[in-house]
């Protein structure tokens, strides 16, 4: 067994100080590399103002290449790094081209009064873009057409291309291809030369020299040819997310699906000789541990709960013929994490109502052991959701779990999901009328005091939400269009089937698939909110409609006993006809009603149902709701009952849940606490395949006990290693701020 302390050291003396995950690194070097590159970008556009951004990007092609610094760690053989965190980290220059053409562009383009609208639906909490417009952020690296062809064999199809270019832009999209491919190669030959020059330089141990000899051999020729074994297949991985990150400005989320995608490579290597089995768990643990060690886990984080670094690695599941992977190299990952106590790389496991009892079971253990790094994919749910959505059955079956809580098909299209639309605070805005904020967003709500009939109410508000969903649907549409002339990505675009062929980048439409996602964020909230107004002011006649607001708008003040009777009125998670009926009334509707509108590729707009961080941010911004929520309270996970409502137990849960036809939205996420002295690894299993049957995408779980919780706040020396799913990702509980220990013991257990 390697001794990783060596490793740990060195990544962790290169990476971020502290607990941030989103700085640049700390080698002074590669950050004067960077500042070189920067300004020399600006020093081209102050003399080429007439540069477009596909030009533009041509030129930092070359500057990258020129200035790039490879960085070669002693204790890994893995080539890769390039200082900036998959685009994550906050490195000069990052997001320059992004912001320069950005700013001009918005201003000739976008009229004053329509940026300021989109700013003021974000800060007021309707909504939140990673862009403005589109989400800039998330990219799904071309892992299957590299690992199969090559960059070699993408840079031929962009020279057949050439040839086929009908006007001047398809030409400047596909020599801009070119130059980046090129990029890649030299790039990658930059390493293969550094390790060259270490070999030759100063004494090195056995070990070391080893790793060098590997690396200046592979980078000669990977991935610009496609792996050839194991350790290169590993490695693509890692490059894949780094470096075309660099280039084209990329912020990518993914180190690939190893059991699926190296099988065969593995199994080769072992049967000739290349590999031995320790050699093989060696390569696997320092795959790993590249990812935990890019920020510090047990340190304490205060911006904004960052433990989040999105490098998801995908293992289980099935292949394109349908049979399950569930192999060897499926338990050397999964035990590779857990003995190295990892909460990074995210673990995305896919699975199925029948899959493999030991697989399940070491999952439900090592969950019932503390260690909640775990998020589970449905592949019955998830495929069947991206069939739906025009993928052929082969390309759903190999799918990528990406992000927090993703599944897409890498190779033919790229992702844009960082897109919430908070139902509750359409609600909220409703119940308390604030003209200044709405002439702010430019937009104009209806109410509901005067309505006499439920249906007035209900039919009210869904008429509110549908008007702002389209505006800002349309908006999305109209000024997304821009970013193909503000953040062209032609190397990344080259990779992904359908861009060469259209001669169009990926920004621009060019992809097979261009889809693009809208969270519908807080349903339980509504959904609640409108049980109670139902049952209390019109079914049970416990109160008028404007009495049950007026103590809503009170924050319930001297109205315990209202109160008291809401939280027994029907609630989402109950498994009750009411609330089943309204999240089916909302949700079909909501699809119904915005079917007719394209995004900025020209793609349908889907629509799934999690949430990030903001169930808190936001829920504290918020006042008091008719579900029964205090002014400030947490707001509801994703497709989850709300915690403070949920009385049912987990098979209810689940009943209810499961009403819902999961397959017409990309995804939904359920977050599910279970007490560990009420439950075993064997229930956790029964619980993942119920799950399963249910129809159900995808489940985060947690297992922990409320003694160990409380302990571990008051004796966080005694647990370092108990780590929970906060949301889409997992951190060390004794690393996490009081607030959000906080939030995670009021959980509800099953």
């Amino acid at each position: 067994m390697m001794n990783d302390t060596e490793l740990r050291e060195e990544l962790r003396a290169f990476y971020q100080e502290g607990g941030r995950q989103n700085g640049p690194c700390r080698d002074a070097e590669q950050t004067a590399s960077y500042t070189r590159m920067l300004e020399e970008f600006q020093s081209v556009t102050a003399a080429h103002p007439e540069y477009s951004a596909l030009r533009m990007r041509k030129e930092t092609y070359r500057i990258i290449t020129d200035h790039f610094r490879p960085v070669i760690f002693r204790n890994t053989p893995f080539y890769f790094e390039a200082g900036i965190n998959g685009g994550w980290g906050n490195y000069p220059g990052k997001n320059w081209l992004q912001n320069h053409f950005r700013e001009k562009i918005f201003r000739q383009e976008i009229p004053a009064k329509d940026l300021e609208r989109f700013h003021a639906r974000q800060n007021q909490k309707y909504i939140l873009c990673c862009g403005p417009y589109v989400d800039a952020i998330h990219h799904l690296p071309p892992v299957t057409r590299i690992l199969e062809d090559g960059f070699r064999s993408v840079y031929e199809e962009a020279l057949a291309a050439l040839p086929r270019c009908e006007n001047a832009e398809e030409r400047e999209f596909v020599e801009t291809a070119l130059a980046g491919l090129e990029a890649v190669r030299t790039i990658q030959r930059k390493f293969a030369r550094r390790a060259e020059e270490l070999l030759t330089s100063g004494k090195r141990s056995r070990r070391e020299t080893r790793f060098l000899r590997m690396i200046a051999d592979s980078a000669k020729r990977c991935p610009w040819e496609p792996p050839e074994t194991f350790y290169e297949g590993l490695n693509t991985f890692w490059f894949l997310r780094e470096i075309p990150a660099l280039l084209d400005g990329l912020s990518a989320f993914s180190i690939g699906h190893p059991d699926a995608m190296l099988i065969d490579l593995y199994r080769k290597d072992l049967a000739e000789g290349r590999l031995t089995g320790e050699e093989a768990s060696e390569l696997i643990r320092q795959f790993l541990l590249i990812a935990d060690c890019h920020y510090d886990s047990f340190s304490l984080v205060h911006e904004y709960c960052d433990h989040e670094l999105e490098i998801p690695l995908t293992l289980g599941g099935c292949d394109g013929d349908g049979k399950e992977i569930c192999n060897e190299l499926t338990f050397e990952f999964l035990k590779a994490h857990r003995e190295c106590n990892l909460v990074f790389p995210k673990l995305h496991c896919r699975y199925s109502e029948r899959s493999s009892s030991g697989y399940l079971r070491f999952i439900a253990e090592d969950l019932h052991n503390g260690r909640g790094v775990y998020s589970l994919f449905n592949d019955d749910a998830v495929i069947r959701s991206l069939t739906r959505q025009g993928k052929t059955l082969r390309e759903a079956r190999r799918y990528l779990c990406t992000g927090c809580w993703d599944g897409f098909v890498d190779s033919v299209e790229n992702v844009d999901t960082a897109n919430y639309f908070s139902l509750a605070r359409i609600l909220e805005a409703t119940l308390y009328p604030d003209p200044e904020q709405e002439k702010e967003a430019q937009i104009s709500f209806e109410r509901i005091d005067r309505c006499t009939t439920f249906e007035e109410v209900r039919d009210t508000i869904y008429r509110n939400i549908l008007h702002l969903l389209r505006t800002v649907l349309n908006d999305y549409t109209k000024y997304g269009a821009l970013y193909s002339r503000i953040s062209p990505h032609p190397t990344y675009s080259a990779c992904l089937e359908g861009c060469l062929a259209s001669r169009k980048d990926e920004s621009e439409g060019g992809s097979k698939y261009k889809q693009r996602v809208i969270v519908l964020a807080f349903l339980a909230n509504l959904i609640d909110s409108l049980s109670a107004i139902k049952t209390l002011c019109f079914e049970r006649k416990t109160c008028t409609l404007q009495e049950l607001l007026t103590a809503v708008r009170n924050n319930w003040k001297d109205a315990e006993a209202l109160r008291s009777a809401v939280l027994s009125a029907p609630y989402w998670g109950d498994d009750s006809e009411t609330t089943t009926s309204l999240a089916r009334f909302f949700l079909d509707g909501i699809l119904r009603d915005t079917g007719d509108l394209k995004n900025e590729r020209g793609g349908p707009y889907t629509f799934s149902i999690w949430i990030y961080r903001e169930y808190r941010y936001w829920g504290e911004r918020m006042r008091a709701l008719p579900d029964g929520r205090f002014d400030g309270d947490t707001l509801s996970q994703a497709l989850n009952p709300s915690h403070f409502r949920n009385r049912e137990e987990i098979t209810t849960t689940l009943n209810a849940l499961g009403r819902l036809d999961s397959g017409k939205f990309l995804s939904t996420n359920t977050n599910l606490t279970f007490d560990r002295e009420h439950t075993t690894p064997e229930l956790l299993e029964a619980v993942f395949r119920t799950f399963a049957a249910k129809g159900l995408p995808l489940l985060q779980p947690n297992c922990c006990s409320r003694e160990e919780l409380l302990d571990a706040q008051k004796h966080p020396e005694k647990h370092p290693n108990l780590i929970v799913k906060v949301c889409g990702f997992s951190a060390r509980f004794v690393a996490l701020e009081p607030e959000w220990q906080e939030e995670i013991l009021k959980r509800k257990r099953y």
